[in-house]
């Protein structure tokens, strides 16, 4: 117990936690130092395709960009901005400096500039505009985007550093060696951490560092502002290594895991608590007040003509809004603490690409793009609209119906090829997601027979037996099968690149647990059951931690689900109505007006004469056509934007309950599209048919038609 109350005290020093944890630099200052030593030292092929892995389009521009044209456009900078912007540009692993970037941002502005008035003088007034505000726009893009990609790099590291933490656990109660630690955690982890890692290790080799543990504290520097207890936890990793007693050394080694697991709960707590009032207030802005400002998009072209009114309110609505509504959700789900990474299915064999999927023709399995069914949503709804196309020409309730289709086929078909695009691979993931689930259960049993003295080989063909009919059943079974029909030794029987069981469940905990059980194995029965045990108890406080961070986090996926699946398509759809309405009145109404016009300027006499010349310019201040911009137009803004936003609000959803899971988040684009999209449809055809009806009694009535 004494023990235990030492090692719950903070362990980062007072002059480490001053510098780091209240620094509000991104990257911390010590770090600016080595940035010229290490820009010349890092030119060896291994560092240039660790560089070079599946680089961005916006990255590749970047770089093409300030490479060369950026050269060409020298400017001073402010010193401090400089030296940052180059630090993060090394630590992204760019070649350019700060200056070159900040050239090419300016080289943006002046072709944008140019295009503009090229576009201007020859007539087009609203695209020349557009090129200058966009040439802007790139300027700071451009500036912003060091930051912004190192945020991302954080954030999809982030979602691994409770399994970095847990292999470095692992690894360490085995064997106190720092440097096979590392190793080990490189091998298993397969996105960013791992890269990290991996230089880590080439940078200690090639004398960057004098050691692994001055490596590691380097490291930590990055994570101190985003995520303290990882910071904690690695320096606890450390620190385990110096101490005299194992009591001491698993004592520090089981507190690293418990500090980032109560870490990550806490920072989760305090996003999920910070979080719901953001979206809303993105939510009242993006959607609630630019769909109502739409009712009086009719009023205003009644009275003020505008050219090219509907390109400029397309362009607003279907373009403008939705990237305004991105990148302030976005802004918002960079901030996420660390999460918990998803499944890893690119190894897994059968199993279709993602955007394709298998259709059985007999005997056959046949590879389909998802894309060939969604086209053809497309094409039905399109030719419906073909033969339906007379109608939108007469001004009414039928240009919004036939206009509906328009829009049912664009969000449909979107729909059916996000679903069809991860159908098969959803339900490997979820069988995936019920074996981690299950493995812990596994593992405290392996861990009890190796108590008991059973050699590994038979451990596991017990634990088959007692997990039949479980998630874990499959795994086992194949495992045995390897063992005993094949003659396998235990490794291949998990590794064998063939009929290897991991081959078939390829999870990353999986794979660590089994190959922490092998090596431990191979010390003794003793290890391996000690081992076993601790993944055991491991799994089960991250089971429970993820549990609470996911109810957590449901309040406020719940409500954005019913805002965009619910409220979103109301509002939509009664507007759609609205517009109708509003563009029936005042059509009708105009033709009332014309109707006095020709009436006054025709009967008018000498007696009347002030009167004719006076009633004809009065009417002239108003140009109440209520057609120009015909109801279809309005009713395909609407429709395309909240596709649009339902699309943005998955992307939301996915990313705050499980970031970086791509399956996750195609499904959500599919299930909340489909709901949105099928309620706007038939709440806009019923509201604009009771609409239309009471529009035309109301008219009958007070004989404006």
């Amino acid at each position: 117990m004494d023990e235990r109350k030492k090692v719950t005290v903070n362990p980062l020093p007072k002059d480490f936690i001053e510098k780091y944890y209240t620094s509000v630099e991104l990257v911390p200052k010590e770090l600016y130092s080595k940035d010229e030593e290490i820009r010349n030292d890092l030119k060896s092929i291994e560092y240039k395709v660790f560089k070079e892995k599946n680089p961005s389009f916006l990255s590749k521009l970047i770089v093409f960009g300030s490479s060369t044209v950026g050269k060409l456009f020298q400017f001073s900078i402010n010193k401090d901005a400089e030296k940052k912007t180059n630090t993060l540009l090394y630590l992204l692993g760019f070649d350019f400096d700060a200056k070159q970037l900040y050239g090419f941002g300016i080289f943006l502005i002046l072709v944008g500039f140019l295009l503009g008035v090229a576009l201007m003088v020859l007539g087009q007034l609203l695209g020349g505009l557009m090129i200058i505000f966009l040439g802007v726009i790139g300027f700071f893009w451009v500036q912003y985007y060091p930051k912004q990609q190192m945020m991302v790099r954080l954030s999809k590291s982030s979602s691994d550093l409770v399994t970095l933490i847990l292999y470095l656990v692992i690894y360490m109660r085995q064997t106190p060696n720092l440097e096979g630690a590392i190793q080990f955690a490189s091998d298993n982890l397969n996105t960013y951490l791992s890269f990290d890692l991996k230089k880590l290790i080439w940078d200690t080799a090639a004398r960057k560092y004098t050691n692994t543990k001055e490596a590691l504290d380097d490291y930590s520097l990055r994570w101190a502002k985003s995520s303290p207890a990882f910071t904690d936890a690695l320096f606890l990793v450390e620190s385990s290594v110096y101490q005299e007693s194992e009591e001491g050394r698993l004592a520090l080694l089981d507190e690293a895991s418990q500090r980032i697991l109560s870490g990550t709960f806490e920072s989760m707590t305090e996003y999920a608590s910070t979080l719901k009032e953001p979206l809303n207030t993105v939510y009242m802005l993006g959607m609630v007040l630019p769909v109502l400002g739409l009712v009086l998009a009719p009023m205003l072209m009644a009275f003020v003509s505008i050219p090219d009114f509907g390109v400029l309110l397309a362009l607003m609505y279907d373009v403008g809004l939705p990237l305004i509504v991105y990148f302030l959700i976005r802004e918002r789900l960079l901030a996420r603490p660390a999460g918990f990474a998803p499944p890893d299915l690119s190894l897994v064999p059968g199993l279709p690409k993602m955007g394709n999927f298998f259709l059985k023709i007999g005997n056959k399995k046949i590879t389909m793009s998802a894309l060939i069914p969604a086209a053809a949503v497309l094409i039905f709804f399109m030719a419906i609209v073909v033969l339906l196309s007379p109608y939108l020409l007469v001004f009414g309730p039928t240009q919004i119906y036939v206009s509906l289709l328009i829009t049912a086929g664009i969000g449909f078909s979107i729909a059916v090829y996000f679903k069809l695009s991860v159908i098969q691979l959803r339900e490997t993931e979820d069988e995936l997601m019920r074996v981690q689930n299950s493995f812990g259960s596994a593992m405290f049993q392996m861990g009890s027979f190796l108590s008991q003295g059973f050699p590994p080989e038979t451990t596991i063909i017990k634990v088959s037996e007692t997990m039949k009919n479980t998630p874990m059943s499959d795994f086992f079974a194949v495992t045995v099968n390897n063992i005993r029909n094949l003659g396998m030794s235990l490794k291949e029987a998990f590794f064998n690149a063939v009929n290897g069981s991991t081959r078939y469940f390829p999870s990353p905990m999986v794979i660590a647990g089994i190959r922490v059980f092998i090596e431990s194995a191979k010390k003794s029965v003793a290890n391996a059951s000690a081992a076993t045990l601790y993944i055991s108890k491991h799994l089960s406080n991250l089971r429970r931690i993820d549990g609470q961070v996911k109810s957590l986090l449901e309040e406020v996926t719940s409500g954005m689900r019913v805002e965009v699946g619910l409220l979103s398509p109301v509002m939509a759809g009664i507007v759609v109505g609205l517009t109708t309405l509003i563009g029936t009145v005042l059509r009708s109404l105009a033709g009332t007006i014309s109707t006095v016009q020709t009436s006054v300027s025709g009967g008018a006499n000498s007696s009347v004469g002030g009167v004719a010349s006076v009633v004809p310019f009065a009417f002239s201040l108003f140009n109440l056509s209520g057609g120009q911009i015909p109801l279809y137009t309005f009713q395909l803004i609407i429709g395309v934007y909240l596709i649009t936003l339902s699309i943005i609000i998955a992307y939301a959803i996915s990313n705050i309950s499980q970031p970086g899971d791509k399956i996750v988040l195609r499904e959500n684009i599919a299930s909340i599209l489909l709901i949105s999209m099928a309620l706007y449809m038939v709440l806009a055809f019923i509201v604009t048919l009771v609409f239309s009806s009471v529009g035309g009694l109301v008219l009958g009535a007070t004989h404006l038609t």
